[in-house]
């Protein structure tokens, strides 16, 4: 038996402690009011802790992202490029609109993936039509894939030679197609517009990067010869892409060999994110979380079908294992930071929770995670 002071003592005890974790929840967590919580987009989605439907929101979803497009506007910049292949002399005129120019020069340039300066998404339009005039033309003329390669590489001879240094006053800025079509550029940016069109054309090509040049590779067909690299054990033949470089297979002794690294010119979304979760609200058998934050596309081309995975593993045994959650966003266009808002649940109960974002053309990975504690 207690005394009634020991009784005292130990309901002051208790209440000290209740008034102690709730000081610390309070700093662990932070209560978001259900009126405060954004909801712009509502959808269903399976709850994680029953088999009835709950509320998912997100913001905003994939039909409302907005990319960058060319409005209707009629300004222009105009340049027409004369070169000679094969004793014939050709040309091409070429219109790209402001906005287009404009919005690859305000992008980042400091990027040194450079096979994905070749194959961002908004300028594809204008290097489909360039890639066709070659395409057609060979057709007309039954050249061959090695022909229309080295009409290509002929073409971007026809391109003014100018250093960053002139340009920029960079050491290095790697451009954009576009940019290079009315700016003019370095070996690196030719090389990069080279393979722009060959890509377009269907014809398999890396980036070569040399000690101080920079090249392309043209995939073996049988009838190349001279400097060839391996690559995913596929042979490519080196090409110069600047005037005077007019060999497949040949470096130009004024040119150091060394190799530095090759790139496969392919769409390769970069798809990141970083989501923190707080609680949100709590009933009789479960504690609600508010999941926020941004997936980002920094690479080139969209991330497709990206989702949100929900892994929750509870520590007790006796607990019925609760299935992942998948939460579609949708695609995540190139260059773009979608924002979004995400509720669920998990019992009242002790486990992990494990946040991992998916898609169909990047690789999976864990954004976030967390331990919760919660008795029943």
């Amino acid at each position: 038996m207690f005394s009634k002071r020991t009784l005292v003592n130990l309901l002051r005890y208790f209440i000290f402690m209740a008034v102690v974790i709730g000081i610390i929840s309070a700093a662990l967590f932070t209560y978001i009011p259900a009126e405060e919580v954004k909801k712009t987009i509502i959808y269903a989605a399976r709850d994680l802790t029953t088999p009835s439907t709950d509320i998912i929101t997100i913001y905003p979803m994939s039909s409302n992202i907005t990319t960058f497009s060319v409005s209707n506007k009629n300004q222009v910049y105009s340049s027409e490029y004369i070169w000679t292949y094969d004793k014939q002399t050709y040309s091409y005129k070429i219109e790209i609109p402001q906005e287009l120019y404009e919005y690859y020069s305000n992008r980042n340039h400091d990027r040194y993936d450079y096979e994905q300066y070749a194959v961002s998404d908004y300028d594809r339009e204008i290097i489909q039509k360039l890639a066709k005039s070659f395409a057609d033309h060979g057709r007309r003329n039954k050249h061959s894939d090695e022909q229309i390669a080295a009409n290509v590489i002929a073409f971007t001879h026809s391109i003014p030679y100018l250093t960053d240094i002139e340009t920029t006053g960079f050491e290095e800025y790697p451009r954009y197609p576009v940019e290079t079509l009315i700016d003019g550029g370095d070996c690196e940016d030719l090389a990069i517009l080279a393979v722009a069109i060959l890509y377009e054309l269907n014809q398999e090509c890396i980036l070569v990067r040399l000690e101080n040049h920079m090249g392309i590779g043209l995939k073996d067909s049988g009838n190349y010869t001279g400097i060839s690299y391996l690559y995913n054990e596929t042979v490519y033949y080196y090409a110069g892409v600047t005037e005077g470089e007019t060999a497949v297979g040949v470096i130009p002794k004024s040119i150091d060999p060394t190799l530095k690294e090759l790139y496969y010119v392919q769409p390769m979304p970069k798809v990141s994110g970083h989501l923190v979760q707080h609680v949100s609200g709590f009933d009789e058998k479960s504690y609600r979380y508010s999941l926020r934050g941004n997936i980002e596309n920094e690479g080139s081309g969209i991330g497709k079908n990206v989702t949100i995975r929900i892994e929750t593993k509870l520590n007790n045994r006796s607990g019925e294992p609760i299935p992942d959650t998948l939460i579609p966003i949708g695609n995540i266009p190139e260059d773009y930071n979608a924002d979004i808002e995400v509720s669920f649940s998990v019992p009242r109960s002790s486990g992990i929770v494990d946040i991992w974002i998916e898609g169909d053309n990047f690789d999976s990975f864990e954004v976030t995670g967390f331990h919760f504690s919660f008795g029943k």
